[in-house]
């Protein structure tokens, strides 16, 4: 009787962590897919370049205003950069959770073929 509820606990225990590591790989694979946005808008970084460029310590020369179009860029390059670093961030998951699949799969089959046997030797003791 002990060694049955030690199996299904067992296997409980695994199953969870497996549906887990499902959920994970979903969450993974959407990043992955969809990342997040950006959320800071054009506007505001704009404002921010020319007021850390105008901003000067004293006794340092003022540095140039940066133009639209190179405001512009390293916009587009920051939006980019951030897009694939979310990528980056939902392999990473991705592969992590695939590690809650993996490893505790093997268990459950393990255990449950215990059952199985657990469940034979029973039945045969009985009849």
């Amino acid at each position: 009787m002990i060694r049955r509820i030690y199996l299904y606990l067992v296997l409980f225990t695994t199953l969870m962590m497996s549906i887990g590591g499902c959920v994970g790989i979903f969450m993974s694979l959407s990043d992955i897919i969809v990342p997040r946005g950006f959320y800071q808008d054009y506007a505001s970084y704009r404002e921010t370049r020319i007021a850390q460029a105008t901003k000067v310590a004293p006794g340092e020369p003022a540095q140039p205003v940066p133009d639209e179009a190179t405001i512009r860029a390293d916009y587009e390059r920051l939006v980019a950069d951030q897009m694939q670093e979310a990528r980056r961030r939902g392999l990473n998951g991705l592969i992590k959770s695939l590690g809650w699949i993996v490893i505790p799969l093997p268990v459950f089959l393990w255990y449950s073929r215990k059952l199985k046997e657990d469940k034979g030797s029973s039945a045969a003791a009985s009849a």
